[in-house]
């Protein structure tokens, strides 16, 4: 029987035959990648992190500050939400053209850049779940942005994904146009956690955080289950 060493190793090749055969470009100016990234060395710098914001919910602060007041006053079901820049500019830039334009390449660079961060913060949850689409919506765009990136992001720091446990479960109307308060109502029992394995600790990938209410009913959902702690690990943050 061939041993895991041994696919390791023919994984690695293929990833250095690829790199070879299809050399890192930039997205924005075809100019050689930085870093093994689609992205040079210039544009990379046009990502845009945040300076201050709240260590729960991420939300950006005015100055440095440890909570927002929302976050003080009403405690979300998440623990924490991560994210590397704002979503201005290139981050944003990037986000669409993978969830708009279906550039699945683009997945690839947010997802190394994530697994870059996270592994930077000695981040190890026990699994790693991709924020899910409804089947009909799935069917439509035809993939999952979050999947796609969640695979990445495994990939890079060896983290099991898990498939299949968290589903949408009601097709709801989409948040785009809607308020907050809306958002929570619209998204209101439209998860379920089917879980198989005893697993304690989350971290949830998302392209990018909104409102923050998508997340809270994911989180919910998971800790009802008796998962403990609840990441959410996304590119962006608006």
């Amino acid at each position: 029987m061939l041993s895991k060493s041994f696919f390791k190793k023919i994984d690695n090749w293929s990833t250095i035959a690829q790199s070879v055969l299809y050399p890192p470009t930039c997205f924005i100016c075809e100019q050689q990648g930085h870093n093994g990234l689609d992205l040079c060395l210039q544009c990379f710098k046009e990502l845009n992190p945040a300076r201050y914001s709240c260590l729960i919910c991420d939300i950006k602060l005015p100055a440095e500050s440890s909570l927002c007041g929302r976050c003080l006053k009403n405690p979300p079901s998440f623990d924490q939400v991560i994210t590397l820049y704002r979503y201005k500019g290139l981050a944003q830039h990037l986000i669409q053209s993978l969830k708009f334009q279906s550039k699945h390449s683009c997945a690839r660079t947010l997802g190394q850049l994530m697994a870059h961060h996270f592994k930077s913060l000695n981040k190890n949850p026990d699994a790693l779940i991709a924020v899910p689409l409804h089947p009909k919506r799935l069917r439509e765009r035809g993939f999952n942005q979050c999947d796609l990136i969640a695979q990445h992001i495994h990939h890079e720091l060896g983290i099991p994904l898990i498939h299949n446990q968290l589903k949408r479960i009601i097709n709801t109307q989409s948040q785009v146009s809607l308020t907050a308060k809306e958002r929570q109502k619209n998204l209101k029992n439209a998860f379920r956690y089917l879980p198989t394995h005893d697993i304690k600790t989350i971290a949830l990938i998302d392209d990018v955080v909104t409102t923050g209410s998508t997340a809270n009913e994911i989180a919910k959902t998971l800790k009802k289950q008796g998962v403990q702690r609840v990441e959410i690990w996304a590119f962006a943050r608006a």
